[in-house]
């Protein structure tokens, strides 16, 4: 029968011809067809979502065809035009069913339009459109694929980029040549991998490397002596000891026993041949394989971990990538390693745990790891509580998905004290919304206690690390002595505590401090103890390390600049110098309690810097320059010796008073007192003088009384004081 354009619906008795839906005129009948037309347009529209339109909606330039999810509700609606009883047995019957695929296409939908965010909202240009399958994107959910092979931007072949790779050479045999240490750090480096080490050379056992013999005692390797020679005679030793890696260790430079390039070019051909892989030692074109600087982690329990970070260079300088690898290693935290491993074992947990899933009216479907923030649905249903059966593939592609967010957004703290008990909790996909039990929260963590030290006096002096660190604490305790400089760069909404140390109340003082630090840790606040120059050098830093472990806090010690070297400098006094003085001898001038102290002889080639002792000068010198006075260690000083008093270094008004060791009483006598001071006992304190003294150690006892009077003059001491207009300029920027 020919179709009339005149007649829309005759095509319909077609497809149905006991339904006369043509030429009767009724317009139940016409109303009818129109109900089977759109049932059929229903149907086609379903099969089209359900099997023919993407999953992935990210590379699909109209966001009108992102409708993958809505194919139950187009079938469903669909099924609701049928003439029979079947839209009451579907409502009633398989009304549960359709709500859990229902729930289970709207999640499946969020999950690729999360994956699609991410990916697209690294900024990275849209390169060419792909399509990935349902098997694909769920490989790339559970493996990790790179972003940018999902987006297109496929990297470019280069003929000279090698291929890092992962090797495990268990139950391998591996041949080693060479009898020097080299080829005996290679053949450990097999064994530890787990493979069966061959080493080989022309030389006896008796004759290689001690490390070699050691390890064939130890029953690590198998040592061969061989007398190879030829293309073919290699190639018959390698396949009769099944062969699977060759290493040549003897073609070093400087080897008393190295071999030619003409006889490594022949085990290369001979490895070519079997297409066995061979590294040759500082021959990288005969190589297939180079050995990276690898440094491997510890993990639980101090056991290693299955972290290695591994530098190549392949074969153009391994001393840098040993180098590199260091300053990698450097950065990473000493736990990195444990938390790899509790990856590991989460990630087994995750694929082997069979969850059975359950929620509560009103809940979120898809509760994401607490970091990220995932758009959730709310199930509206007049049920008030279902089971919801996920196949295992699906449980495990969420599963992997926690473990996933996890490893990105988790710190490397958390992620090494996960528990097992912590990782179910993990995983368990309709948990609470309160964080995992492995997490703080929002209270109050565990203080941290800083010893930091001020340099000598000026801001500008002051470390990176020390400036921030007073910048971003919360309480800073400082000692009496740090210039009013330092104090102004602390934020005026810091606590700031200045130390009460007068004399007798010393140890009062240092006791209230510690205290103080650590009732504010506890508290949980960034406490910094402020010291002058450095912590450690007779700063009582030591003594507050061991304190503040005692009470469970390990303190964070910052060096500053100490003023024992840079008080001299700052006033032309080198400690050291050549033909004036080849050792420095620090010292303090007062001991524990305010007891003497006991203090270095005289040698004509050293300088003696003594902190904190110009209160009690008269007493030192005393003790220093008569033979027989009891405190000294050694002869006695001559009384015409340098010396020099160096009092606010790096301050404005710092000042050095220069005389000898019999004059500088007299010298102070006349002199208005600027502490914080220190005294440089030696010839280093002239040799800078004029056009310089730097012969001193060459010359007799007779001429030094002649240098000190052409040094001083006639007043018999000197006077410099304040910053140079250079020092100026540097120091305040």
């Amino acid at each position: 029968m020919r179709l009339d354009e005149k007649r829309p619906a005759l095509w319909v008795e077609h497809v149905l011809p006991d339904l006369p839906a043509s030429g009767s005129h009724s317009g139940f009948l016409d109303a009818n067809t129109v109900s089977v037309v759109v049932e059929l347009l229903l149907t086609a529209e379903y099969l089209f979502l359900r099997h023919a339109s993407t999953r992935i909606p990210s590379e699909v330039r109209n966001p009108q065809r992102r409708n993958h999810g809505h194919a139950p509700v187009v079938g469903f609606a669909g099924a609701l035009l049928a003439r029979t009883l079947m839209p009451i047995f579907v409502c009633v019957v398989l009304g549960r069913f359709i709500a859990n695929a229902l729930i289970r296409d709207t999640v499946n939908q969020i999950a690729y339009l999360e994956q699609a965010t991410d990916r697209n909202s690294t900024g990275k240009p849209d390169g060419p459109e792909i399509t990935i399958q349902e098997g694909a994107a769920t490989q790339d959910l559970i493996e990790g694929i790179s972003d940018d092979v999902l987006s297109g931007d496929l990297p470019t072949a280069q003929s000279s980029a090698a291929l890092p790779l992962t090797f495990h050479p268990r139950g391998l045999s591996v041949l080693v040549v060479g009898s020097n240490r080299l080829a005996a750090s290679r053949a450990s480096t097999f064994f530890e991998a787990g493979a069966n080490v061959i080493v080989t050379s022309q030389l006896p056992l008796s004759k290689v490397a001690q490390e070699t013999q050691l390890l064939e005692e130890q029953g690590r390797i198998t040592y061969t002596q061989l007398h190879t020679d030829g293309t073919q005679a290699w190639k018959k030793a390698l396949a009769d000891r099944d062969i699977a890696l060759v290493c040549v260790a003897d073609t070093l430079l400087g080897a008393s026993t190295r071999r030619s390039v003409s006889s490594a070019q022949t085990i290369f051909k001979a490895c070519s041949l079997l297409r066995v892989p061979i590294n040759v030692s500082d021959h990288p074109a005969l190589s297939t394989y180079t050995f990276p600087s690898v440094h491997r982690f510890i993990g639980n329990n101090g056991e290693p971990s299955n972290l290695q970070v591994a530098v190549s260079t392949n074969g153009q300088g391994c001393r840098l990538s040993g180098r590199i690898k260091r300053d990698i290693v450097s950065r990473l935290p000493d736990n990195v390693g444990a938390a790899v491993d509790n990856v590991g074992r989460l990630r087994a947990r995750a694929k082997a745990k069979a969850l059975k899933l359950s929620e509560e009216d009103g809940g979120p479907l898809n509760t994401p790891v607490p970091q990220i923030g995932t758009p959730s649905i709310s199930r509206r249903t007049s049920v008030d509580k279902f089971e919801i059966h996920f196949s295992d593939e699906e449980q495990q592609l969420r599963r992997m998905r926690w473990v996933h967010q996890m490893s990105e957004y988790y710190s490397f703290e958390h992620l090494a004290r996960l528990k097992d008990e912590d990782m179910d909790s993990a995983l368990e996909l309709w948990s609470g919304s309160g964080p995992l039990p492995h997490h703080e929260g929002k209270g109050k963590g565990k203080g941290r206690i800083l010893l930091i030290g001020s340099g000598p006096g000026h801001p500008g002096l002051l470390t990176v690390a020390a400036h921030h660190a007073l910048k971003t604490s919360t309480l800073i305790l400082s000692d009496k002595l740090v210039p009013s400089e330092i104090l102004a760069l602390i934020p005026s909404t810091t606590k700031l505590h200045i130390a009460k140390k007068f004399p007798g109340n010393a140890e009062g003082a240092q006791n209230e401090m510690m205290e103080l630090a650590l009732e504010g840790a506890k508290r949980g606040e960034i406490v910094v103890r402020l010291k002058q120059g450095d912590p450690f050098v007779y700063g009582r830093g030591g003594e507050e390390v061991l304190y503040f472990r005692d009470h469970g806090f390990e303190s964070v010690v910052i060096p500053g600049i100490s003023s024992a070297l840079a008080a001299p400098l700052m006033m032309g006094i080198p400690v050291t110098q050549r033909g004036v003085a080849e050792s420095l001898v620090m010292c303090t001038g007062v001991g524990r309690q305010g007891k003497s102290v006991q203090l270095p002889g005289y040698v004509k080639s050293r300088t003696l810097v003594m902190l904190m002792g110009v209160a009690r000068i008269n007493q030192i010198i005393q003790v220093l320059t008569e033979s027989e006075a009891a405190g000294r260690d050694g002869a006695a000083y001559p009384k015409h010796l340098p010396i020099g008093i160096v009092e606010r270094a790096s301050s404005p008004d710092q000042r050095v008073i220069l005389s000898t060791l019999g004059g500088i009483e007299e010298a102070l006598r006349k002199v208005e007192e600027r502490p914080p001071g220190m005294m440089v006992v030696g010839w280093a304190a002239l040799c800078l003088e004029g056009t310089g003294r730097v012969d001193v150690l060459d010359r007799g006892v007779d001429d030094e009384a002649q240098i000190v009077r052409e040094w001083l003059g006639e007043e018999g001491y000197k006077i410099r004081e304040g910053l140079s207009e250079e020092w100026k300029d540097i120091l305040n920027g």
